[in-house]
């Protein structure tokens, strides 16, 4: 055992003077060539870069992202070396995707930025561009909570899924019980996407440091069926997979939650909120279960109106204590959010509706949940 741990011992030593023998990297692993990408200026104004000499076209694209401002995509041009750029701005500030279309392919991330937003059919990039005061979703030096990845079995769907917590700066110093809220992400997004690229947990971080928002434990379950994109037609999705996700997240993911974390289990003490097909979840799923959830928001995106009408609006107001909507006005979605303001303000159901600037993209949600966490649990 002595010589076998020697040997390995010599190899180890021997991997580095191998390495430096190797000759020079392949091109497209050269890092001699990764140009700086994104360059955010002094006055807002961003330079983004590519090194890719054989390219005839390269194309800054958005998801929307960067779109909502440049409102098309940007062509991008080649210097003498074979790196392309293009200078935009200046940008107002905030958090912005993007990503380049190469030769009229499909839009890949910017590979000078290791920032990405993780999505089911491919990562884009992100960046940040800063303003004269911290936004929510930048870190500061305070407290910070724990992201747990809970890895588990689902019964009801014969496969492995995933489900992330955030647990407060103070959840592992004492044994008191915690609030929870169920925060669901979009269309194409998955489970990380509210930490990744959200931010979730510096956003509570920050509420909880300025003493903004009660401590709670938030779960980020994954809201789609199959795990992964397939080439090939989709299969179409409908009321049997919202029923199929409401199922998992009530008997699925919330016993295990319950189970392995220390949060209170009545209904006064729990609350749901999705952005875009998360919020139509989260909709439904609260209307369908006021015993389980007194809080319900719905971040760009509306319910099923018919279901909402068939309610009687003393039962909401009585078992709601938030019914909260937001919508940028440059969402294309924002008139079917707006109906259902207008539905439930002509059955006076009580509820907070929060119109903003901008369209459907993170700078809105990361607000979004911001205001909606400072409204809850505060009996």
């Amino acid at each position: 055992m002595r010589a076998s741990i020697t040997l390995l011992g010599l190899l180890w030593l021997a991997a580095p003077a191998a390495f430096c023998q190797r000759g020079p990297a392949a091109y497209y692993e050269d890092t001699n060539n990764i140009p700086v990408s994104p360059e955010v200026h002094p006055d807002r104004t961003v330079t983004f870069r590519l090194f890719a000499p054989k390219a005839s076209e390269v194309v800054l694209m958005g998801s929307p992202g960067i779109l909502e401002v440049l409102k098309e995509p940007k062509p991008l041009q080649k210097d003498d070396k074979g790196v392309w750029s293009l200078t935009v701005g200046p940008l107002p500030p905030g958090f912005y995707t993007y990503g380049y279309a190469i030769d009229g392919g499909l839009r890949t991330p910017d590979p000078s930025n290791p920032n990405l937003e993780l999505r089911r059919w491919g990562p884009t990039s992100i960046f940040i561009v800063p303003g004269p005061e911290s936004a929510v979703f930048e870190e500061r030096p305070v407290p910070h909570g724990t992201v747990h990845a809970n890895f588990y079995d689902s019964k009801n769907l014969g496969v492995s899924r995933i489900f992330y917590v955030y647990t407060p700066p103070s959840y592992e110093s004492n044994k008191r019980k915690y609030p929870v809220l169920y925060l669901l992400h979009g269309s194409g997004q998955i489970e990380a996407s509210w930490t990744w690229t959200g931010r979730a947990n510096v956003i509570m971080d920050n509420l909880l440091a300025d003493g903004k928002i009660k401590p709670m434990v938030v779960v980020m379950p994954y809201g789609h069926i199959p795990r992964e994109i397939k080439p090939g037609p989709a299969a179409p999705s409908g009321p049997a997979d919202a029923l199929a996700i409401e199922q998992e997240l009530l008997t699925g993911v919330k016993p295990l939650v319950e189970s392995k974390y220390r949060v209170l289990t009545d209904r006064k003490h729990r609350a749901i909120a999705g952005l875009s097909m998360g919020a139509a979840q989260s909709l439904s799923i609260g209307l369908h279960n006021l015993d389980q959830f007194a809080y319900i928001a719905a971040f760009s995106g509306g319910g099923n109106m018919a279901e909402w009408q068939k309610m009687d609006a003393d039962v909401l107001n009585r078992r709601l204590k938030v019914l909260w909507l937001g919508c940028g006005t440059e969402d294309a979605i924002y008139k079917s959010v707006k109906g259902m303001d207008d539905l439930l303000t002509e059955k006076k159901v009580r509820h907070v509706f929060n119109p903003s600037g901008g369209g459907h993209s993170w700078p809105n949600w990361q607000v979004y949940l911001s205001k909606y966490a400072s409204l809850l649990f505060r009996d």
